[in-house]
């Protein structure tokens, strides 16, 4: 057919018989099918070295009963050798691995040949040849060749150079532990969430939003920690980032604690794909103290603005020159220049002539030495043309260089100041609500008329009087009414007054009047009756007609003093003799009256200690229901104090309480009083059937005290366990009229608490119908002076009469005080008041004496 093939041909020589060649005979063979195979065969092989080569890829094999691997020339070339086919010994080869990763290999090739494993996986280092010594490889192959027993004969495999790909995968990891430490050690919080849900959170973010844990926050929704206000624009920054992988910049946010915490923060988002995902995640910083740091540095910017502002200061700038640089708003307001006008110019050019030459060499000798200054004071021209005055400092400002820039400060009108300063001058020696002298130009005035009478051998009166019931005034009225007559009467004083003659105003309503010239001592007596004839005119203050008086105390120079302090302290004892003599009136100082205020002096001190050596003491007057020659019940007991003077006996408390009340002693044997009797009272309420009530009189002192007498009142009671109702409280009807509103609430409250309240020596004071139906009282006691002659003057019958018909119409009690007779009383219990008190029945007791009475009394009655 033409075809061309090819054969395989043998033979042999033929021989004869005698040996001789004939020829040749054989046999042939068509190889042509062969022949392709083997130049396929060759080709294949040709096109897996290209292959291995390609791939970076080398053979392997490994005859096992001799110990032998036979290596392709790829492996060659993978370990930087030229390449060749090679062999070599099993142990050769292992020695090539890197020490962390033989044991692993070994272990591999043990279990495939064991049979364990049907292929061996392995990647190692192998040394080479090349740069960086070691180069990863990836190693697989399996068991080719077993005998009858299963045993391994040969092995082959391939080992592949993966080297790029594990230093990528390092790389990888070591970008990712630095990420994560980031992350973790960021200060600003992290969250990674999909689908709002969140899937990680870094310990910053866990510690912002006060998780206990990080696993605190696993699985919230992202709108679980913000604010409900802030939802809606939450969902429009997710729903931009799940359009695609994006980012959004830093925005302010309010997020919510896991503890109610509202947290500012700045949030920035980035999405990204992951393993088909949309995924988001979220920086968060908190922000608080910043804005704290703000909020504290525009506070101080505009507290400073503020200050300076309200101190009607303007700030100001120059340089090294002295030249305006700056120049605040205020500037225009105090200088009249538009800043504009002033940048530029020096402080000099708007100064007068004289005071700018004065200036300018304060300024040379400043700057050379570019020290702080304060309140440099000068004048300056206005605008307009007006001079003020101005108070300037200032501090040098320094470059980065620390050279000297300029001077910056601030600077005030103080033109008021300056004035004020000249009117203060005037007040030092001026009462400035009358404009009278005060002390110390009293003082001046009298010592230069002291040296003038003293040279002369003359005679000058120092008058000192004080307004007679001023502090009623005061109180009916108010403070602004006091100060409107202390005003009257000083320029109605002034008026009728000598040149040469001092008048001065001391203090409160106290006047002095230097009266020089005095030619013997009843001068000064004329003096003092003039001041009360001029007194005595009416004084209209706020549409009131008043009428004035004064007590006056006279002394003379130089029989009662021969300097100032000396004659104000003896006209000063003179004035309180007056006083006391009831008002209205005049006396001259005399020694005795010295000893009177010593005497008081004393038994000041004494009354001091006398608390502190137990020597006061309480008798108990007892407050009986009945008549004397009949059925007398002890329904109640007046409480008293009594004082044991080591030296003048026994005192009652007529001789010592108005000089405890002046001194401001009145407290303190007002708290002793009130500690001691509650606690008698307590004890005799454990002791004795319950009914019997105490009355304990209150001064002035303790009431205005208010909340604090309340709450030791109630302390004292629960302390002493007495029961509130079976007390009472005994005001005066002038102590209760002297500051109504706030005593009013005062007593309310004691009445809260269940203390009865009670007005004492009713009748004698001057409250009205009015105020008595609005006071929170419960009981009227008749003062002792309507008793005296009740049944001979129909006048005191009649008082005693409506006072009881009174207190019965406004639902009150009624007791009175001091019954001594049997007619006394029976008027007394004819007239409807049927509790008294008085030496009728019985004196005051001390309290063992009282409870031998009070027994009897219950034991009668029952």
């Amino acid at each position: 057919d033409g075809a061309r093939r090819v054969h395989a041909v043998s033979g042999e020589p033929r021989l004869g018989a005698k040996g001789e060649f004939l020829g040749y005979r054989g046999v042939g063979r068509d190889v042509s099918r062969q022949r392709i195979a083997e130049r396929e065969l060759a080709l294949a092989k040709e096109r897996l070295e290209l292959a291995v080569q390609a791939g970076r890829l080398a053979v392997w094999d490994v005859d096992a009963r001799a110990d032998t691997v036979y290596l392709s020339e790829g492996w060659a070339r993978l370990l930087g050798n030229a390449p060749a086919p090679s062999t070599a010994r099993t142990r050769e080869l292992l020695e090539q691995v890197h020490p962390s990763d033989a044991e692993e290999i070994m272990q591999a090739f043990v279990r495939v040949l064991k049979d364990e494993a049907q292929f061996c996986e392995s990647d190692c280092r192998l040394r080479t040849s090349g740069p960086g010594g070691w180069r990863w490889m990836h190693i697989s192959g399996r068991v080719t060749q077993r005998d009858a027993k299963g045993r391994a004969l040969r092995l082959s495999g391939t080992v592949v150079d993966i080297d790029e790909r594990k230093r990528a995968e390092q790389a990888v990891r070591e970008a990712e532990e630095r990420y994560r430490s980031l992350v973790e050690l960021s200060p600003d919080g992290v969250l990674v969430h999909c689908g709002g849900v969140i899937e990680y959170a870094n310990q910053s973010a866990a510690r912002m939003l006060g998780a206990r844990s990080i696993k605190g926050l696993m699985g919230l929704h992202i709108e679980d920690i913000v604010r409900p206000a802030e939802r809606e624009r939450l969902q429009e920054r997710l729903h931009y980032l799940a359009a695609g992988p994006g980012h959004t910049r830093f925005e302010g946010r309010t997020l919510v604690a896991l503890d109610g915490r509202e947290v500012p923060v700045e949030v920035a988002g980035v999405s990204f794909l992951e393993r088909g995902r949309l995924v988001v995640q979220s920086f968060i910083r908190d922000v608080s103290e910043e804005r704290r740091s703000r909020a504290e540095l525009e506070e101080r910017e505009r507290r400073f603005r503020d200050v300076v502002e309200a101190s009607g200061e303007y700030v100001w700038e120059t340089d090294t020159e002295w030249r305006y640089t700056y120049l605040s708003p205020r500037a225009e307001a105090v200088l009249g220049y538009l800043r504009h006008e002033m940048l530029g110019r020096r402080p000099q050019d708007f100064m007068p002539l004289g005071e700018s030459r004065a200036l300018e060499e304060w300024f040379e000798q400043h700057s050379a030495q570019a020290r702080q200054f304060r309140d440099l004071v000068h004048r300056l021209i206005t605008k307009t043309g007006g001079v003020i005055w101005q108070s300037v400092s200032g501090v040098p400002v320094s470059g980065a260089d620390g050279r000297l820039k300029g001077y910056r400060g601030t600077a005030a009108d103080v033109t008021a100041r300056k004035r004020a300063e000249e009117r203060i001058e005037f007040l030092a020696t001026r009462d400035t609500l009358t404009g009278l002298p005060n002390r110390v130009l009293l003082n001046d005035r009298a010592n230069q008329a002291i040296l003038a009478a003293a040279r002369g051998r003359g005679m000058l009166a120092l008058l000192f009087f004080d307004l007679d019931r001023f502090k009623l005034v005061n109180d009916a009225l108010g403070h602004q009414a006091g100060d409107e007559l202390l005003r009257a009467v000083a320029a109605r004083l002034s008026n009728t007054l000598r040149r040469q003659d001092t008048l001065a105003r001391v203090g409160g309503d106290e006047f002095v009047l230097l009266w020089d010239g005095l030619k013997e001592a009843n001068d000064a007596a004329l003096v003092a009756q003039r001041v009360q004839s001029v007194l005595a005119r009416t004084f209209t203050v706020e549409g009131r007609a008043l009428t004035v008086s004064a007590s006056i105390g006279i002394a003379i120079y130089p029989a009662d003093g021969r300097d100032f302090a000396e004659l104000m302290k003896s006209a000063d004892v003179a004035m309180f003799h007056a006083k006391d003599s009831g008002r209205g009136t005049y006396k001259f100082f005399a020694p005795a009256m010295m000893a009177r205020a010593v005497e008081r002096l004393r038994v000041e001190s004494e009354l001091r200690g006398a608390l502190a050596r137990g020597e006061l003491f309480l008798n108990y007057q007892p407050v009986v229901r009945g008549r004397a020659d009949g059925h007398v019940r002890v329904v109640g007991a007046e409480v008293l104090v009594r004082w044991a003077h080591p030296e003048r006996g026994l005192l009652l408390p007529e001789d010592f309480i108005p000089l405890a009340e002046e001194t401001g002693l009145i407290r303190e044997v007002g708290e002793w009083t009130l500690e001691r009797a509650l606690s008698q009272i307590g004890a005799w309420q454990k002791s004795l059937p319950p009914g019997t009530w105490f009355a304990l009189n209150v001064s002035a002192t303790e009431l205005a005290n208010g909340d604090a007498y309340v709450a030791r009142l109630a302390q004292s009671l629960r302390a002493n366990g007495v029961d509130p109702r079976s007390i009472e409280l005994e005001v005066t009807e002038r102590t209760l009229m002297s500051h109504l509103s706030e005593n009013v609430d005062t007593l309310r409250r004691i009445g809260e608490m269940g203390v009865r309240c009670a007005i004492d020596d009713f009748g004698t004071g001057y409250s009205s119908l009015a105020y008595l139906r609005m006071l929170p009282i419960d009981k009227l006691k008749i003062d002792r002076a309507f008793l005296r002659e009740l049944d001979t003057r129909p006048a005191d019958e009649s008082i005693v009469r409506t006072i009881t018909g009174m207190a019965k119409a406004l639902g009150l009690d009624v007791v009175a005080e001091g019954v001594e007779q049997q007619a006394q009383l029976e008027r007394l219990l004819a007239l409807g008041c049927e509790e008294w008190q008085g030496h009728l029945y019985s004196p005051p007791l001390e309290a063992a004496a009282f409870e031998r009475l009070l027994r009897q009394s219950l034991a009668a009655a029952s």
